[in-house]
């Protein structure tokens, strides 16, 4: 039975109160949007709860946001942000984690732009229905230039596995990256969503947990990329075609590379490209490149006597700041602490 078709079914493991997972656990009546965020590794969000927190991050006064609260692992977050003033500035992204952002535009923001890890990522103009899916740890957002509203769902990437064992779906790793893909369904599916995220209570649950299973199986069937060992019949890269695809990523490490031209550089299409990379390489392209600068930003640290600051721009990295905080998540701890410690 496929994921999709499965979900059409009846909720019969649902249940009234939340099970543990990345939501605390709700109490009668209370909104889950007012409940403080659980983040894996413990601890919540200084005190602010989920949905104060997304406004404070994307520069409005307030959010609307609901979760569901039928799984083991994680849940599911949907949140709607709006403005109606132009220039609302940069979003800050949100705490770096094993997870997917999914941003559904509901109106056209043409104007509005896509940044990863501190560089700006070009797309086609934003327009309603388009879809951008991010992982978290490539640190995605948005620069607000246009008025918007638009649905930011909060997918952890632990609850996969749950979703395909429950509905006997093909598991899938990961979401290809999307900057501008565009989908009715997911559309339709957010804007039918939108009455339960105004409701805020848990009434509204149970048709919220539908929709909100029914965006990520349509997700998952559009763009997932499954678990399966690559066949010998083009799953994989060439020698030459993955030299070319290293090269082409890290030809200019002052900006991000576009998925298209490298792709083109090996004679596939972006997503068989991205595909065929992670099957090669072990993960998908933009985290290899992430890797590849941590790994270079050693070399300097090590063997030149470059400050912090100018290392962080000849590897790439947005400010010294921006090549700390990705440094320390991928070594455990700061460049400057790890140059001190080699040089002893």
């Amino acid at each position: 039975m496929s994921l999709e078709s499965a979900l059409t079914q009846r909720l019969d493991y649902y249940q009234p109160m939340a099970r543990h997972g990345s939501f605390a656990k709700a109490r009668a009546g209370e909104a889950i949007a007012d409940m403080p965020l659980v983040r894996p590794e413990g601890g919540t969000l200084v005190g602010e709860t989920y949905r104060q927190s997304v406004a404070r991050l994307f520069n409005v006064e307030s959010a609307e946001t609901a979760a569901t609260i039928a799984l083991k692992t994680g849940q599911l977050a949907v949140t709607r942000l709006a403005s109606t003033t132009p220039e609302t500035g940069m979003s800050s992204p949100l705490p770096v984690e094993k997870a997917y952002a999914v941003i559904l535009q509901l109106q056209d923001a043409a104007g509005n732009e896509l940044w990863k890890s501190g560089r700006h990522v070009p797309t086609k103009p934003f327009v309603a229905g388009s879809i951008v899916i991010a992982h978290l740890e490539d640190e995605p957002a948005l620069n607000l230039r246009d008025p918007f509203e638009m649905l930011l769902i909060h997918i952890p990437q632990i609850v996969f596995d749950e979703l395909a064992e429950n509905y006997g779906a093909p598991r899938i790793g990961q979401f290809s990256d999307e900057a501008d893909a565009l989908d009715p369904v997911v559309h339709n599916l957010g804007r039918a969503l939108l009455p339960s995220l105004a409701a805020r209570h848990l009434g509204a649950q149970p048709f919220f947990d539908h929709v909100a299973f029914a965006i990520h199986a349509r997700l998952a069937s559009r763009f997932g990329l499954l678990e399966q060992r690559p066949s010998p019949s083009g799953c994989t890269l060439t020698p030459r075609q993955e030299r070319a695809a290293k090269d082409a990523l890290v030809a200019d490490l002052s900006s991000e590379p576009v998925m298209t031209r490298v792709a083109l550089a090996c004679g596939l299409s972006v997503s068989r490209f991205v595909r065929a990379f992670r099957n090669t390489t072990g993960m998908p392209p933009h985290r290899w490149l992430r890797s590849y600068r941590v790994e270079r930003g050693k070399d300097l640290l090590l063997n030149s006597t470059l400050a912090l600051g100018q290392i962080a721009y000849e590897c790439g990295f947005a400010d010294q700041s921006h090549f700390t905080r990705v440094f320390s998540t991928a070594v455990g701890t700061t460049p400057g602490a790890w140059r001190r410690a080699r040089r002893t």
